[in-house]
């Protein structure tokens, strides 16, 4: 090839078969010869109607789905009830008031044990159920049934629960709470939602413990920590909430002495853990305890109102782990390992707080991270 070709004709040189040279001349400007032209995918007409009746299948199947599964009053059946199907045996799961019927089905989407409703429409009355049956009622009567998709699929959380849903006083036999696999290794969680925080306001509000009886009609109206723990010696566990809202409780970690070798703590763990700064309140000490309870208070001050908070106790052996919506907040080391008996569990017996009470689970074995964040995600807006 000639040297003095210049680059711009586009010339090249070809060997032929006969072994003559040839040339030929490509314009590389005109796309012709490399591209053919695409055809317009809308000159398909029959292809674009499928494309877009499928599209408004799956737009349509997604309303419904979200309607029908997610909206709750979506699923109510007009004059019908929910009851068990032995009426003759049956009993609620919880009744409670509640202003719609919207607010009732919610209730029961908080439940895991929960299967529908009956909610009257008259008095406002709403009952929850578990494998109960639809049947004819008058027009004051709506029900409303859980989806199979809303329903939970974990046998270990629903055999865990020992009350799904309560605003009022409860209680459970102690011979149905199974034992911890080994001892001193067990685990309580519950969501609570607080309406009304200074309800009884200046006394300990009892949310629930396990151990002491109470009396049917008792009232408990305890200013002193050391008088509640002299009346109420078993607690495992016990939780309360404080007589006031800030700083440092006046009647709590007090030591009592009637000699110089006889004393103890009504709050707080002896030895390293005692906090002896604080007076007492002027009653009189019980010279030998029956019961020692290790108490450990807890900065629950920021946990909101009127919004549902997991609260989840972990205790191993000697070492107890609180979690706040699956964050750990806090690890307390006993002076003793718990002793767990088939004492009764009481719940929300007065004087208590204007709360309400959802998925109060045991497990008799310690639980590990995962496990509570599982526990958490059960209940819609606790997790964070």
């Amino acid at each position: 090839m000639n040297k003095n070709t210049h680059v711009n004709n586009a010339r090249s040189q070809v060997v032929s078969n006969g072994g003559e040279k040839s040339s030929k001349t490509i314009n590389i400007l005109d796309r012709v010869g490399f591209y053919k032209a695409k055809e317009n995918i809308f000159a398909h007409t029959g292809l674009v109607l499928t494309i877009i009746v499928i599209l408004i299948i799956f737009l349509c199947y997604g309303l419904y789905y979200y309607y029908y599964y997610f909206t709750p009053a979506s699923n109510v059946s007009a004059n019908s009830s929910y009851y068990g199907k032995n009426i003759n045996t049956y009993e609620p799961l919880f009744q409670s008031q509640q202003n719609t019927i919207t607010d009732c089905i919610n209730v029961c989407l908080n439940d895991v044990t929960c299967d529908g409703i009956t909610y009257n429409n008259e008095t406002q009355m709403c009952e929850g159920t578990k494998n109960g049956q639809l049947r004819n009622e008058t027009s004051i009567y709506s029900a409303w049934v859980k989806p199979i998709s809303a329903k939970t699929t974990d046998i270990d959380i629903t055999k865990s629960v020992l009350i799904g849903y309560t605003n009022g006083f409860r209680t459970v036999k102690g011979d149905t709470i199974r034992n911890p696999f080994m001892l001193g290794n067990f685990c309580y969680s519950f969501n609570i939602i607080i309406n009304d925080f200074y309800k009884n306001f200046g006394v300990w509000r009892h949310i629930f413990h396990k151990g002491s009886d109470i009396s049917a009609g008792t009232i408990m109206n305890y200013q002193s920590w050391e008088n509640l723990v002299l009346d109420i010696p078993k607690q495992t566990i016990g939780v309360w909430l404080a007589n006031t809202s800030f700083g440092s409780y006046p009647h709590a970690f007090v030591q009592k002495c009637t000699d110089s070798a006889t004393c103890y703590v009504t709050d707080s763990p002896s030895g390293k853990w005692t906090d002896t700064s604080r007076s007492s309140d002027g009653t009189n000490p019980k010279n030998n305890l029956s019961t020692f309870i290790e108490y450990f208070d807890h900065d629950l001050q920021n946990i909101p109102l009127n919004r549902y908070v997991n609260i989840t106790i972990n205790v191993r052996n000697r070492d107890v782990e609180i979690y706040i919506n699956g964050k750990i907040t806090k690890i307390n080391q006993l002076e003793g390992t718990p002793i767990f008996d088939k004492s009764n569990l009481y719940v929300m017996n007065d004087k208590t707080v204007n709360c309400e009470l959802n998925n109060l689970l045991f497990y008799p074995e310690a639980l590990k991270i995962p496990d509570v964040n599982k526990i958490v995600s059960m209940t819609p807006g606790t997790a964070q």
